[in-house]
């Protein structure tokens, strides 16, 4: 939400003299804690003044080209190429991934594409990996979860990105196709399940689909079923029945 910039000098004037004393006192506990504070990393320092820059872009009443998101984008570059972060302590890194993930990639602001950069970059480790997906299905949103099962998919855990996948079945055929693939091995009733599954729900293609199952069922045996798929699958609008003769013939 838009919060209209407060002009720190124009308040002091609506200031008694008592209160500002009570600041000036504030101030000064504020800077001697920060000044005692332990030394911070490399990575919490560039953190902190990207949280300071988005800060300021709450500011803003409209997101396009402030100069905080040029910056941003620099610190992440620079972060990234600079090669320290691999130096940085998991704890420190996962912190701050844990609040990457908490503003989703703070893309209200602008910055997606260098955060989401910098998300990929504090993971050095195939466990490491597998501990952020397994936080990001804990605790983040739905909208983060589809990274988090590509990180599982990029660590070889096809049980927990295929789960995910299964569950968001809608129009589109290739997910579906990934499904499938997954456990035409494994369980192939289920496989043929998702593929009659995919032909009620898909919109925009649904060959790949009717080419398993008529594969199945003449693997079966069953003629009468491979009959009716070849005769549904001239009716269909969204099946290429050049493709699906094609594929036959190399049965």
């Amino acid at each position: 939400m838009f919060k209209k910039r407060p002009d720190i000098y124009e308040m002091l004037d609506t200031l008694s003299l008592e209160m500002k004393e009570e600041l000036l006192e504030y101030l000064k506990a504020d800077i001697a804690a920060i000044k005692s504070a332990p030394q911070k990393t490399y990575l919490e320092e560039q953190w902190a003044e990207i949280m300071r820059l988005i800060e300021t872009l709450k500011y803003e009443p409209y997101i396009d080209d402030q100069i905080e998101i040029s910056d941003i984008w620099e610190i992440c570059e620079d972060m990234i190429k600079s090669g320290r972060l691999r130096s940085e302590p998991w704890h420190i890194r996962r912190s701050v991934i844990e609040s990457i993930v908490e503003g989703e990639y703070y893309d209200e602001f602008g910055v997606y594409d260098p955060l989401e950069d910098l998300f990929h970059a504090l993971m050095l480790t195939t466990e490491e990996k597998i501990e952020i997906a397994d936080m990001i299905f804990k605790t983040g949103s739905d909208y983060m979860k589809k990274d988090g099962a590509l990180l599982y998919k990029e660590c070889g855990r096809l049980d927990k990105y295929i789960a995910y996948v299964e569950n968001r079945l809608y129009k589109n055929e290739a997910p579906y196709m990934e499904v499938i693939d997954y456990y035409k091995n494994r369980d192939r009733k289920k496989a043929v399940e998702i593929a009659e599954l995919g032909l009620k729900k898909c919109k925009d293609d649904q060959t790949e689909l009717i080419i398993f199952l008529i594969r199945c069922a003449r693997e079966d045996g069953d003629n009468e079923k491979e009959a009716s798929l070849l005769k549904s699958a001239r009716a269909r609008k969204a099946v290429d029945y050049s493709k699906v003769s094609e594929a036959l013939d190399k049965l």
